[in-house]
């Protein structure tokens, strides 16, 4: 038995014009006659489907057909459907292609737009978005953005503005818009600020500052994971008023304090080695980032490394022994460094409880923070000799051009004249 073919569907002719809904052919009355707008405009898209629309006059549904039929001409035709998508449904799409993103960068994208861009635009139809309009949200957001009404910053304003053009970017791609308007838009520019870092000296102060603190005996009735609270005052200052910090056996928190400003890491990148991540027998000494532990809305997750990029890093000859101390009696995949309680670092308790407090006893700037220590070890790095790409390696940047942007303050008395 033969079986009977299913019937394509139907599909019309291109064609377009104007119909008087209250007249016929003949010029007499309709049963519409009187009701509702007289003039109505009917074209077939470029799928086939027909869309009308109607108007008081003939004038206005003819100029509103003659536009439609030069788009679908011109190829930029955009269908009623997808003139009425706004900037929240498209976000909605966005957001799901973010899955391969880190679950930090994920909650920092959803936190800007949550917080920035669907205030403003949400309801907004992408087709009625003008390239001025976003002009004057940028302008808006670096004089009054924020919750409080103060200015955003320039790294804000411009994440932001981005953010909000990938969404355009695809809304483009999906044939809603022909034209991205957060194009070309003047954007606020980034102040040119060195990094901050400490001096191999200082480094070593801090981090013997937390051997020292880690040392004292704690308080009765104090938190078990906190060493005992000690004064600046308390110690003795060199010639030049630099607090001497006494000698004291090596602490967990002394080792990491070192192996990050001789490595830089970033600390979630610490936080995430784990024992079997670690090769002291080579020469030099390695290690392999593959994991970082960050905080995300007080959850500790455990993902790639920034810009997903495993990387061996070396370790200094010193570090080797008390590594080694570290990692005994620990299984491979432990984790190198555990918080008291078990599990990894966190690096707001960390610092709060354990660097800050030994910063301070440093005697070392008073704004300093953890990932000083990076900025440390990258300034030391190309101020003995090392070039931009090895540093960069090091690092894990994306590409040298990021290291030398960062890092462009380093040592600007070695410049000599074209020729010399």
């Amino acid at each position: 038995m033969t079986e009977t073919p299913t019937p394509l569907p139907t599909k019309r002719n291109r064609r377009a014009g104007v119909i008087d809904r209250w007249r016929d052919s003949k010029k007499q009355p309709t049963a519409r006659d009187g009701k509702g707008l007289r003039y109505q405009a009917r074209y077939v898209d470029h799928q086939g489907k027909e869309v009308g629309k109607s108007f008081p006059t003939k004038k206005a549904a003819q100029n509103w057909l003659n536009e439609k039929t030069a788009d679908l001409v011109k190829g930029t035709y955009v269908s009623p459907e997808k003139q009425a998508t706004t900037v929240a449904d498209m976000a909605t799409a966005w957001t799901a292609g973010l899955s391969s993103r880190t679950e930090s960068t994920q909650a920092t994208y959803k936190t800007l737009v949550d917080s920035y861009v669907l205030p403003h635009w949400g309801d907004t139809a992408l087709s009625e978005i003008q390239h001025v309009d976003v002009v004057r949200w940028v302008a808006d957001l670096s004089a009054s953005g924020s919750k409080g009404g103060k200015p955003l910053s320039p790294a804000t304003v411009r994440q932001t503005h981005k953010l909000l053009g990938q969404i355009l970017v695809l809304a483009m791609r999906n044939g809603h818009i022909h034209g991205n308007p957060a194009d070309h838009v003047p954007l606020p520019r980034l102040p040119r600020k060195a990094p901050k870092f400490l001096t191999a000296s200082e480094v070593d102060r801090v981090a013997a500052a937390a051997d020292y603190q880690s040392s004292k005996p704690k308080r009765a009735g104090a938190r078990t994971d906190l060493g005992a609270t000690i004064e600046p005052d308390e110690l003795t200052r060199d010639k030049s008023g630099v607090p001497i910090i006494p000698d004291a056996p090596a602490s967990q928190n002394g080792l990491i304090v070192r192996l990050l400003g001789a490595t830089g890491l970033r600390f979630g990148e610490l936080a995430g080695l784990r024992v079997e991540n670690l090769d002291l027998e080579s020469t030099p000494a390695r290690l392999q980032v593959v994991e970082a532990v960050v905080e995300v809305a007080g959850k500790l997750v455990i993902g790639e490394p920034k810009t997903h990029q495993h990387r061996t890093v070396p370790i200094h000859s010193s570090l080797v022994e008390p590594l080694r101390a570290q990692i005994a009696g620990k299984a491979p995949a432990d984790h190198l460094f555990e918080s008291a309680k078990g599990g990894p670092l966190r690096l707001r308790n960390w610092s709060r409880r354990y660097f800050s407090p030994a910063a301070v006893l440093a005697g070392v700037s008073d704004d300093v923070t953890v990932h000083w220590l990076r900025h440390s070890f990258a300034t030391l790095a190309l101020e003995s000799g090392k070039n931009h790409v090895e540093v960069q390696q090091i690092l894990g940047h994306a590409a040298p051009s990021i290291t030398l942007d960062v890092y462009s303050h380093v040592n600007p008395a070695k410049l000599t004249p074209i020729g010399e």
